[in-house]
């Protein structure tokens, strides 16, 4: 760091440094502090019985009811023979009862993996299978599609609630029924230590199938206080969060830091722009947790006069991009922005907690020296390294990729997914010193001269739509399967006034069989989630490739979807026809305008 730099550092953390230093003086004087949800759940429901805990669309449940549904899945699980340390597996969309859930494996000591319920075929059967656990709590919505994989789960009990029940599935058993006749009572809860694993959150990384990453009670409820007082969250506020509870951020940014403190956390099942309004005056909400994509699906709302007729105070998120940031904040009328940045399976978190628009935050105060930003070659797909064998520190406001150093002192440690084989695809050796050991994001950034960091890119073979990440490989490995395809390479392309990248493959056709492209969609829908379906197929020969075999895609994601540079046939996704229809330059001008719906 230049000498101005580290000028306009400390200028920064002096003004951060006191409100910093109470938050951890707080954390660390208080002995009731930082407990497990388990013990928080109890107490809430002694202490605070009839306060509102939870808000889903017209439901509202209290503490004391809270904690009676908790204590009947985890009655439900001991009876089933769950122990400590056990993995259960959670895949249900947003509700109480996933919340309830969550709750029971913290009393159990038992480790709840997270499932996407969006996940279908050999993906879903890879993840319920990768947590070792032998008991899955399912709702209504996902239960269908697990049984259908139930002979590709081994011995996994399906605890579900099914419209028709099963004939001769020895592994089903009907949740709902199971509920009802479970205890209310407290079980008995063992010594649960804050450094226990509390939940598998799974996360695309950057190849194959979702990777289960580690998320230990101290995270949750370290993490959960220090960001209530960094939100100054009172037991008056209620957080909203509409996006799914089985990632890290409506969890641990929404609910954790709400429950925690005694205050209501609000969700739907599904994201809804035309119903926010709606429910943030409903549940009068104060705090807006919020994924970027959720801020520019608003901004295409019809405008009212009735935009700012709401109480939130704070709105905290993650990838609010520059372009929308001003006119977002200006038109709903919201006081701050804390737009931040983290990794679930990471050791970075940044927060932007000055409101600076356009960033996504800084380190604390004294701790700039843990994070450096190292040139990448985006050509060669690699980082760049000097005449010495060292990594190359970027300049202030050159993009490089965000590395976070690995070491024991660090105040976050790293612990990274459940299999150590896969920690070691994340971290790189020998980086600015010998011996030196850092985590690579996968993201490229920048940082000014006050140590701010700006988001630029996600490199590596993974790209973000819809708000999830889509791992390249993992959609190759499903679409080569696909009846009249040779090959295929997946890439993100930008979309004018779309958060992220889309998806896009350019299929090499099976020379026998020959393609159709409806059939490819039918099998694209049959094995991915939607939002990792392509948007947009190219056909084409042959793939390039570098000389050790790997797809060279940097001139494919240049060349994007415009017929008018693009030789080769290309297709769209319509959505509204359900099938993929040519891509003329005519089509290309409506989706550019934002006129064609994606």
């Amino acid at each position: 760091m230049d000498l101005l730099s580290r000028l306009f550092t400390w200028i920064e953390d002096r003004s951060e440094r006191p409100r910093l230093l109470a938050i951890r003086e707080a954390l660390s004087n208080d002995p009731d502090a930082l407990r497990t949800l388990g013990l928080v759940c109890r107490d809430h429901a002694e202490q605070i019985p009839d306060r509102t805990a939870l808000r889903f669309e017209s439901e509202a449940v209290s503490f004391a009811t809270y904690n009676e549904g908790v204590n009947r899945y985890a009655n439900l699980l001991r009876r089933r023979g769950v122990q400590k340390g056990a993995a259960v597996n959670i895949m249900m969309e947003n509700s109480p009862d996933f919340l309830m859930a969550q709750g029971a494996c913290a009393k159990l000591g038992a480790v709840g993996a997270l499932i996407n319920h969006h996940l279908e075929g050999e993906a879903l059967a890879h993840v319920h299978r990768c947590s070792g656990a032998e008991i899955a709590l399912v709702d209504r919505a996902s239960t269908q599609a697990l049984l259908a994989l139930s002979g590709k789960l081994g011995v996994l009990e399906i605890h579900g609630n099914a419209s028709v029940p099963p004939d001769g599935n020895p592994r089903f058993r009907p949740l709902r029924e199971e509920l009802e006749d479970a205890s209310t009572e407290e079980p008995e809860i063992p010594e649960v230590s804050l450094g226990d694993v509390f939940l598998f959150v799974y996360t695309s990384g950057t190849t194959g199938f979702p990777k289960p990453a580690i998320i230990r009670h101290l995270r949750f409820a370290a993490g959960g206080r220090a960001l209530a007082m960094l939100h100054e969250e009172t037991p008056d506020d209620c957080a909203y969060a509409p996006v799914p509870l089985y990632h890290g951020w409506a969890n641990f940014v929404g609910f954790a830091p709400a429950f925690l403190t005694g205050a209501c956390f609000a969700s739907r099942r599904k994201f809804s722009a035309s119903e926010f309004l709606s429910d943030v005056r409903r549940h009068e909400v104060t705090i807006f947790a919020f994924v970027g994509e959720l801020c520019r699906y608003l901004m295409r709302t019809e405008p009212s006069a009735a935009d700012r007729d709401h109480a939130i105070r704070l709105a905290t998120g993650t990838g609010l991009r520059p372009d929308i940031w001003v006119d977002f904040q200006e038109r709903f009328g919201i006081p701050k922005i804390m737009d931040t940045y983290g990794q679930t399976e990471g050791n970075v978190s940044l927060q932007n907690r000055r409101g600076r628009v356009g960033s996504v935050g800084r380190n604390a105060p004294g701790t700039h020296d843990l994070l450096r930003l190292a040139r990448y070659d985006t050509e060669a797909g690699e980082l760049m390294r000097g005449s010495d064998g060292m990594l190359i520190e970027c300049r202030v406001g050159e993009p490089g990729e965000l590395l976070s150093r690995i070491s024991d002192s660090s105040p976050m440690p790293f612990d990274g997914y459940a299999n150590p084989a896969d920690n070691e695809k994340k971290m790189i050796r020998d980086c600015f010193e010998k011996a030196d050991l850092y985590l690579r994001t996968g993201d490229l950034l920048r940082r000014d001269r006050a140590s701010y960091y700006y988001f630029v890119d996600r490199i590596g073979d993974s790209f973000r739509w819809k708000g999830e990440n889509v791992a390249t490989l993992e959609v190759e490995h499903l679409l080569n399967s696909a009846p009249g395809v040779h090959e295929t390479a997946v890439f993100g392309v930008r979309v004018p006034g779309a958060d992220g990248r889309a998806g896009m493959a350019l299929i090499v056709p099976d020379e026998v069989a020959g393609f159709d492209p409806q059939t490819f969609l039918v099998h694209a829908a049959q094995n991915l989630p939607s939002y990792a379906q392509p948007l947009f197929i190219r056909i084409a020969d042959s793939v390039e490739v570098t000389g050790n075999f790997k797809h060279r895609k940097l001139r494919l994601q240049t060349e994007g979807f415009d017929p008018s540079g693009i030789r080769d046939p290309l297709f769209f996704r319509d959505a509204e026809a359900g099938c993929f229809i040519p891509l003329d330059q005519s089509l290309h001008t409506e989706i550019v305008a934002g006129t064609r719906k994606l």
